[in-house]
């Protein structure tokens, strides 16, 4: 990807706590939100569940059909270095958060997105949460999807903070209630840049932002 691309999209995170200024149509929150598994290294449907979330019916949207009711939380063993602190393991959590989106989407379950989101500082995360939630609420969900990794890099790192940046496609998608399409999304590149600080062992993310990657190529 065009060096262009990732420091126009760096810049508009720079310095966040972070608002989202993309929003609409192109944002994950509201097109390409919710997951089975990553080319990346997520687990597919079939896989372990996370420790941070998994099939609990309590946190899941109720009515859902087969194929989504089937979906496991992605697994954060699958997904090589995450536990560590090296550039590796900030990509993999990037990953890991946009995966766990997906996965939430798909079936109201927000434990995995929460379990790599920096409560304090994130505002991004605390909004796909709350969204999340609200799709629960109204029964709304997205049909399985599969992330396929197009490129990944560190942008900077420093003491305190590794910024990272994670380039995907996902396919069409259809947006649901029950058995009734609402509306398909679809096929879409999109460019993610992460704020990620490993804390008391683990990474979290403190802030992201995504766009079309279409709208970023050099």
């Amino acid at each position: 990807m065009g060096a262009i691309g990732a420091g126009m999209l760096m810049v508009a995170l720079a310095g966040c706590g972070g608002e989202n200024t993309n929003g609409g149509p192109t944002s994950p929150a509201r097109t390409t939100a919710a997951s089975s598994s990553s080319d990346a290294g997520g687990s597919d449907a079939s896989g372990g569940a996370s420790d941070a979330g998994g099939a609990d019916s309590d946190v899941r949207t109720k009515g859902l059909p087969p194929e989504n009711e089937a979906l496991k939380a992605p697994d954060k063993t699958d997904y090589l270095g995450i536990s560590y602190p090296t550039d590796q393991g900030a990509q993999a959590t990037a990953r890991y958060f946009i995966d766990a989106m997906y996965y939430g989407y798909a079936t109201g379950d927000t434990g995995p997105l929460e379990s790599v989101t920096d409560h304090a500082s994130c505002v991004e995360c605390t909004e796909l949460i709350n969204d999340i939630h609200s799709w629960r609420d109204e029964g709304k969900y997205l049909t399985p999807a599969r992330v396929k990794l197009d490129d990944e890099w560190t942008v900077d790192k420093s003491e305190d903070l590794t910024k990272t940046e994670y380039w995907f496609t996902v396919d069409e998608l259809q947006i649901r209630r029950q058995d009734s399409s609402i509306k398909t999304v679809a096929k879409t590149q999109t460019a993610s840049a992460f704020h990620l600080a490993f804390e008391d062992g683990a990474w979290v993310v403190r802030a992201c932002r995504w766009e079309k990657a279409d709208g970023l190529q050099e």
